[in-house]
C-alpha cells in the first residue's frame, strides 16, 4: 500500500479534518526551526531576520512558539489571502498553500497569489469526484479505499 501525502491532505481537508501538512492547513506556524546556536524562526521556509522569534538560551521554546509574533505569523497564512483565493471554490482544499510561494498577482492585481495556484486548482478539480466518493464512504463507515474499485468501474464507462 502507498500513502501519498497530497492525497491524504486533500481528503482530510475534504472532510473537514486537519490535513497533517502545514502547506494545506488554514493556519500555519507549527513548523518552527531551530538553528545550531539556539535561534528559533517561525518556519523552515522563513529563516530570515524578520521571522526570528528569539533564542532558546534566553527564552523557553514554548514561549517562542506561542508568542504573539508566531501566532500572527500562523494566522497571516489565511488572513492575508488575496481576493481571488477568497472567492475560490477550492479554497478549503489548499488555503493558498505555503506563503513562501505567494509572489504573483491575482486576476484583480492583488499581490499574494500562489504561483502554483493554477496547477493545484486543476488537480483539485480533477480529484473532486474521487474525494466526494471517499468522503461518502467515510461518512457511511466504510473504508475510503473503496474508491479503487469505484474508479475502475468509472473508467470502464468512458
Amino acid at each position: 500500500k502507498f500513502f501519498i501525502q497530497i492525497f491524504d491532505a486533500t481528503l482530510a481537508n475534504w472532510v473537514g479534518e486537519q490535513p497533517g501538512v502545514c502547506t494545506m492547513a488554514k493556519r500555519c506556524g507549527h513548523a518552527g526551526v531551530m538553528e545550531f546556536n539556539g535561534d528559533v524562526y517561525s518556519c523552515d521556509h522563513f529563516v530570515f531576520p524578520e521571522y526570528k522569534l528569539g533564542n532558546i538560551y534566553s527564552t523557553p521554546l514554548a514561549s517562542l512558539m506561542y508568542s504573539e509574533q508566531q501566532l500572527t505569523f500562523g494566522n497571516d497564512k489565511f488572513d492575508t489571502l488575496p481576493q481571488q483565493c477568497r472567492e475560490c471554490d477550492m479554497l478549503f482544499t489548499c488555503y493558498g498553500e505555503c506563503p513562501k510561494n505567494r509572489f504573483i498577482r491575482d486576476k484583480y492585481g492583488n499581490k499574494g497569489l500562489n504561483y502554483l495556484c493554477s496547477g493545484y486548482y486543476r488537480y483539485y478539480k480533477h480529484v473532486a469526484p474521487y474525494m466526494d466518493f471517499m468522503k461518502q464512504e467515510l461518512l457511511a463507515g466504510r473504508p475510503p479505499a473503496n474508491v479503487m474499485e469505484w474508479a475502475g468501474k468509472r473508467r470502464g464507462k468512458r
